[in-house]
């Protein structure tokens, strides 16, 4: 079931609440302005055209080998235990 209400009557209603359910219907609307504004915000990527190649340069920053005398379990440890400290 809609009921609709024009929004002088819902103004008349608010002016008739305390100034603390005041304050407190304020926060929340404004928090549901946020949550909506920050939900139709999509992130926007930069995009390359299809035709161009990727520079060396920022290949190498992306991806690159580990070192060959590299100890990955040893170094694993090491950043556990500095997480723990």
């Amino acid at each position: 079931m809609e009921v609709t209400v024009s929004l002088d009557s819902v103004w008349n209603l608010i002016q008739s609440l305390s100034i603390d359910n005041q304050k407190w219907l304020a926060d929340k609307v404004y928090e549901e302005i946020a949550h909506k504004q920050q939900k139709g915000k999509a992130l926007v990527f930069p995009h390359r055209p299809a035709g161009k190649e990727i520079s060396p340069e920022v290949k190498a920053m992306v991806t690159d080998r580990l070192p060959v005398d590299i100890d990955i379990e040893a170094e694993r440890e090491k950043m556990w235990e500095e997480w723990a400290k």
